[in-house]
C-alpha cells in the first residue's frame, strides 16, 4: 500500500520527506516532482483546496501501482 501526502509548497514536501528518513526517489511528473520515500509519495500540490485536489487527482491517475 502507498500513501500520498500532498503539501502546499516544495519546502514542506522536502521537510515531510526528510521526516520519513532515507534517501527519497525523485520521480518527474508534468509540472511537478513526486518524492518517494518507503511507502510514502510526497507531492507539492500548491496552496488552497482546489490546487491540492487537482494535484492529488493527477498523482492518483498517474500512479503506476509500484
Amino acid at each position: 500500500m502507498r500513501v500520498l501526502v500532498v503539501t502546499a509548497v516544495p519546502v514542506e514536501r522536502d521537510a515531510v520527506t526528510r521526516a520519513f528518513g532515507g534517501t527519497p526517489q525523485v520521480l518527474g511528473l508534468p509540472g511537478a516532482e513526486l518524492h518517494r520515500s518507503g511507502a510514502f509519495d510526497v507531492l507539492a500540490g500548491g496552496a488552497g483546496p482546489a490546487a491540492a485536489a487537482a494535484a492529488a487527482a493527477f498523482a492518483l491517475a498517474s500512479a503506476t501501482g509500484s
